[in-house]
């Protein structure tokens, strides 16, 4: 049992990491003054950084409760990763709120595949608890990276348009839906592998076992 604990404490206080790194450049975003002219994107940050917030002291009492504790900075190998890809906002940039979100999205993916290694574990121990934290977590990241990924398109054209590069600023809706359509297509082929051929069972993707 002490090294289950130890083990689950250790995947849980690698995410605490991930969070905290995390935390810095949302909230820097949400003090910029070039993020407050899109109130779309100032709408999506400011969650960013509250859902980060809330995450962190979450994954704290569940460090604490595991009797595990905050791995040391040299441990921190997502600092070069989150650090990397969610970085501070780089002032040079002309068209810095639309890289910026898109540093966000690269680095919420990166959340979003830590907390599937955190359920993972925790399901394989039989943790609960633990399991269920970290599916909430995943949840709310998987909702508000698909809204930064519709807000991108119209963010990218306007801050284009504001430095003085001529675009046509209505086709941004046009972009979103080809973007959302490229993702319906996928899921459509996924379906369609998965549908069985003739004189094969359907199977139930709940239970792994045949329908009829």
């Amino acid at each position: 049992m002490a090294d289950t604990t130890h083990s689950l404490a250790t995947y849980v206080s690698d995410m605490l990491a991930v969070e905290k790194h995390l935390r810095v450049p949302f909230d820097t975003q949400l003090n910029d003054g070039d993020f407050k002219e899109f109130q779309d994107t100032t709408d999506v940050v400011t969650r960013l950084s509250a859902l980060a917030d809330r995450h962190v002291s979450n994954l704290e009492s569940a460090l604490s409760s595991l009797g595990g504790h905050e791995a040391a900075p040299v441990k921190d190998a997502v600092t070069n990763v989150t650090g990397a890809v969610a970085g501070f906002v780089d002032k040079v940039r002309k068209t810095k709120v639309s890289k910026a979100l898109r540093d966000d999205y690269a680095a919420l993916a990166f959340a979003i595949v830590s907390y599937e290694e955190l359920l993972a574990t925790a399901n394989g121990l039989g943790e609960a608890e633990v399991s269920a934290l970290a599916l909430r977590h995943l949840e709310d990241y998987a909702g508000i990276l698909m809204e930064l990924g519709e807000c991108i398109p119209s963010v990218v054209l306007r801050e284009l348009n504001h430095i003085g590069v001529t675009v046509d600023t209505s086709t941004s809706e046009r972009t979103r839906e080809s973007i959302a359509q490229a993702w319906r297509s996928r899921a459509k082929v996924e379906r369609e592998d998965q549908t069985p051929q003739s004189g094969e069972p359907a199977w139930s993707p709940e239970t792994g076992t045949p329908t009829a």
